[in-house]
C-alpha cells in the first residue's frame, strides 16, 4: 500500500502550515504549496468539518454520557481538568475527544517532524533557531504576496501576520501546530540543500532562463472585485498606473515601486503561470489586463520587453547556481518528505487514532 502524504503549506500559502511553503502543508499542505495559493483554497472543506466530527463521535456515545457518581468520586485532582457547577470534567474525556476529532492530522505532522529530525541527525545536519525564523518569514511573505520572489524590498509583516491568523482560524489549526510544520520544513530544506548538486546542463539551462527574453511589468494587486473596480475607475479617469498602484495596491512592497516587478522570463516558475502568460501576451501601451491569482486580482501593464542577453557563464555562475537552488529546493523537499513518511515505521498504540491515521494515508 502506498502511503500518501502532502507537505503542509500555509502557501502551499502552506496549506498551511505553510508551504512556501515549500510552504509545506496538508490541506487541512506546505512546506510549504508550494505555494501560497493553496493557503486560500479548499474553503469548502470547513463546511464539512462538523459532519465529519459527528461521524467520528457516533460509534462512541459513551464519550458524551454522564459520568456515574462512583466514577466521579474516584477521580483524583490530577484527573480533573475543570469543574462545572460542582461536577468535574476529566482530562481523559477531553483528550479522547481531541484525539478523535483532530488527532490524525496532528499526528501526521509530528511524525513528519520526527522523521525529518532523525534523517538530519543521520546526515550530521543541525538546524538553528535563525533558520526556523527564516522559514517563518518565508511563509508570511508568501501568504500576502504570490509574487514575493520578483518584488524588491520587504513585504508587509503585519499584513502577513493578519493573513496567517485568518488562515489558521479558518482551518482550525493552532499556531503551535503551524510551528511544528515550520520546524519540519526547516529540516527538510537544509537536508535537501546540503546534498544538492547540479550538472553543467542544469546550470546552462538556468542561465538561459535568467538571461533569455524577459518582460518588465507593473501591477496593482487587489483583494476584492470592489477594489478592482475602484482601481479601474481611477485608471479610466486618466490617473497614472504607477500612482494608482502606489495608492491602492495591497502588495506593499511593489506599491513602493509604483507596482514595478523585477524582470522575469516566460518559464520563470517563481511567478504563477497565469501571470506569466498574461504578461507575455501584453504589448507596450496596451490597456491593463486583469489576472486572478488565488484570491487576488491583478491589473498589469507591460513596461518593456528585454531581449535575450549575452552572458559569460564564468562571471554569472554563482548567481545562476543560487537561482537554480532556490527554484528546485522545494520540489526536492516534497520528494524527501514523501520518502521519509513512506519509510517511517509508525506504531500507533491507540486503536481509534490508528484507524483515523490509516484512513488519512489513503489506499
Amino acid at each position: 500500500m502506498r502511503r500518501k502524504h502532502k507537505l503542509v503549506e500555509l502557501n502551499g500559502v502552506m496549506a498551511l502550515a505553510l508551504s512556501g511553503l515549500c510552504g509545506c502543508q496538508r490541506p487541512a499542505p506546505p512546506p510549504a504549496t508550494s505555494s501560497v495559493q493553496g493557503a486560500w483554497q479548499n474553503r469548502e472543506s470547513q463546511s464539512h468539518a462538523s459532519t465529519k466530527y459527528r461521524e467520528r463521535l457516533a460509534p462512541s456515545p459513551s464519550l458524551l454520557a454522564p459520568r456515574a457518581a462512583a466514577e466521579i468520586d474516584s477521580m483524583s485532582d490530577e484527573d480533573v481538568l475543570a469543574v462545572v457547577n460542582g461536577r468535574p470534567i476529566a482530562k481523559s474525556r477531553m483528550v479522547e475527544l481531541l484525539l478523535r476529532s483532530h488527532g490524525a492530522g496532528l499526528l501526521e505532522q509530528l511524525v513528519g517532524l520526527e522523521a525529518a529530525m532523525e534523517y538530519a541527525t543521520r546526515q550530521n545536519i543541525s538546524v538553528s533557531r535563525s533558520e526556523i525564523d527564516r522559514e517563518y518569514e518565508l511563509a508570511l511573505s508568501r501568504l500576502t504576496d504570490p509574487l514575493a520572489s520578483v518584488v524588491e524590498g520587504v513585504g508587509d509583516r503585519a499584513a502577513g501576520e493578519r493573513a496567517l491568523e485568518a488562515v489558521l482560524s479558518e482551518r482550525n489549526i493552532s499556531r503551535e501546530e503551524f510551528l511544528v510544520t515550520l520546524r519540519r520544513n526547516a529540516y527538510l530544506r537544509k537536508c535537501v540543500q546540503s546534498a544538492e548538486t547540479f550538472s553543467e546542463d542544469d546550470i546552462r539551462a538556468e542561465a538561459d532562463r535568467l538571461y533569455g527574453e524577459r518582460v518588465l511589468v507593473r501591477h496593482i494587486q487587489l483583494g476584492s472585485s470592489a477594489d478592482l473596480a475602484r482601481a479601474q475607475e481611477r485608471l479610466e479617469a486618466g490617473e497614472e498606473f504607477g500612482e494608482v498602484a502606489a495608492r491602492l495596491s495591497a502588495n506593499t512592497a511593489s506599491a513602493r515601486q509604483k507596482g514595478l516587478l523585477d524582470p522575469f522570463s516566460a518559464n520563470d516558475d517563481r511567478v504563477p503561470a497565469p501571470f506569466r502568460q498574461a504578461a507575455f501576451a501584453l504589448k507596450a501601451g496596451e490597456e491593463p489586463r486583469v489576472v486572478r491569482i488565488g484570491e487576488w486580482h491583478h491589473l498589469l501593464i507591460l513596461e518593456q520587453r528585454i531581449p535575450a542577453e549575452r552572458y559569460d557563464l564564468t562571471v554569472v555562475r554563482v548567481e545562476v547556481e543560487r537561482s537554480l537552488r532556490d527554484r528546485v529546493t522545494e520540489e526536492q523537499m516534497r520528494e524527501l518528505f514523501e520518502r521519509l513518511m513512506r519509510d517511517a515505521q509508525v506504531d500507533i498504540r491507540d486503536e481509534s487514532l490508528k484507524q483515523d491515521y490509516m484512513k488519512r494515508l489513503g489506499p
